[in-house]
């Protein structure tokens, strides 16, 4: 009599769900901390309008904002397969669920972001007009409430060891708050500018629960 053993499916599922979920943590941090590298920096002269001009057409515009939007699409892909893996607490599992859909909405603001800049010229003359308004919707909302998102999620889910653990908390409470305070305020004054340094954390905090994740099914 022989015996045949099989792997369960519901593991073979969560071990899948975790390796997609860790390697997109791991690759978004790290597209994610290049977007911001290289993302083009205004003089400091004008106005907010004149100054969102200026880094519309510096050649470094579309390489930046395009490892940014490959970052923000796989860090929801990495929050979905997160969620769908199971093993969270209950109030994890709703975090993730609500962390996807923002990640989902930034990530369409970002491609949004990104083509802003072929119609720069509408900015030329230092007024407002559609693509400064849409910009400053897409930062001041958007891009704040996925900071807050991702510092939410980085505390909740390292407090119950399920989304990284205690030692990842601080990189993603402080990077997601950083990038949330200047993105809510970059189109108002240039006071918080420099917390979008600070706002690079996010990277370090995706790569330690990417790996975290990859190696420790849930």
């Amino acid at each position: 009599m022989t015996t045949t053993l099989e792997p369960h499916p519901q593991l073979g599922g969560t071990a899948a769900a975790s390796r997609l979920a860790g390697s997109s943590l791991v690759v978004g941090g790290v597209a994610f901390f290049v977007g911001g590298v290289t993302h083009p920096s205004d003089s400091g002269r004008g106005n907010k309008v004149e100054q969102l001009h200026e880094m519309l057409v510096d050649p470094s515009w579309y390489p930046s904002h395009a490892m940014l939007l490959l970052a923000m699409g796989l860090f929801a892909v990495a929050f979905n397969a997160m969620w769908r893996r199971g093993g969270s607490t209950p109030q994890v599992a709703r975090l993730l669920k609500v962390v996807f859909v923002i990640a989902c909405i930034a990530t369409v603001s970002m491609a949004v972001h990104l083509f802003a800049a072929a119609d720069a010229e509408a900015l030329a003359d230092g007024q407002h007009s559609l693509v400064s308004r849409v910009q400053t919707v897409n930062e001041t909302v958007v891009d704040a409430t996925w900071g807050l998102a991702i510092a939410a999620l980085s505390l909740a889910g390292g407090v119950a060891r399920r989304v990284g653990n205690r030692f990842t908390i601080a990189f993603g409470v402080v990077g997601g708050l950083a990038f949330a305070l200047a993105s809510a305020t970059i189109a108002y004054t240039d006071t918080f500018d420099f917390l979008f340094k600070l706002g690079s954390l996010i990277s370090v905090w995706a790569i330690l629960v990417g790996v975290i994740t990859f190696r420790r099914p849930a």
